[in-house]
């Protein structure tokens, strides 16, 4: 996996994107988006998953992104598609789009399997992979659902991820990070957000609003909550 500092992600060809959500059409949140696009090396068609929230609303997203540049595409279920067409449109996809909305646990149960093969064939390629808001959750080591902690796919290793962070969570953030071996904290501001490249690099976007909770291995004498 490549590593900078505390960040470890899962190796591959293209870039990962994290974003704390909010709304569309705020500027920070825009400045995010328009930075994931031209991060996005390979030449594929945008494929949205909106299994986290609702169709209509991930239409709406889609059509924000077009407006910010986005190539054409097609929004994926992953609940009620058949196995090999939900495999053949996320494996050529160049962006894949992990949408926001409150069921992040749904589009964490729907990934398991072919879906998330698919994901890692089009990453593999180059292909952008893009979490927003809820979903940026479920990429770190474990994520907070109905007050407990659960396990994520590990994108990024070791991380405990808040969306829609404010300061005033910092005290339930290190406290989160405590269930985790190893682990630290990452709050991403509603227009936030971070990106990790396939050659080590880690940049922060829009806003700015990226707050990192160390853990104890980091700090075994305190532990330490700062803006990265």
């Amino acid at each position: 996996m490549p590593q900078v500092n505390i960040f470890n992600w899962r190796p591959g060809s293209g870039w990962i994107v994290l974003s704390g959500g909010g709304d569309w059409l705020d500027g920070n949140l825009q400045a995010v988006e328009a930075a994931m696009l031209t991060r996005t090396l390979s030449q594929g068609p945008m494929a949205y998953l909106w299994a986290a929230g609702d169709v209509d609303t991930a239409d709406r997203h889609m059509d924000a992104l077009r407006d910010l540049g986005a190539r054409t595409g097609y929004l994926i279920d992953l609940v009620s598609e058949e196995d090999d067409v939900i495999y053949n449109q996320i494996s050529e996809a160049g962006v894949i789009v992990l949408g926001d909305g409150p069921n992040a646990r749904t589009l964490r149960d729907a990934l398991d399997g072919i879906a998330l093969s698919g994901i890692q064939e089009a990453f593999d390629r180059g292909s952008t992979i893009y979490a927003a808001g809820a979903s940026a959750a479920m990429m770190g080591a474990a994520f907070v659902e109905r007050g407990a902690l659960v396990d994520g796919i590990g994108w990024l290793a070791s991380a405990v991820i808040m969306p829609g962070y404010s300061p005033d969570q910092a005290a339930d953030l290190r406290a989160w990070v405590r269930g985790v071996p190893d682990g630290y904290g990452l709050g991403l501001g509603a227009g936030a957000g971070i990106a990790f490249g396939p050659r080590g690099e880690v940049e922060v976007l829009g806003s700015g609003a990226v707050t990192v909770s160390l853990g104890q291995r980091f700090d075994p004498d305190a532990e330490q909550t700062g803006r990265f």
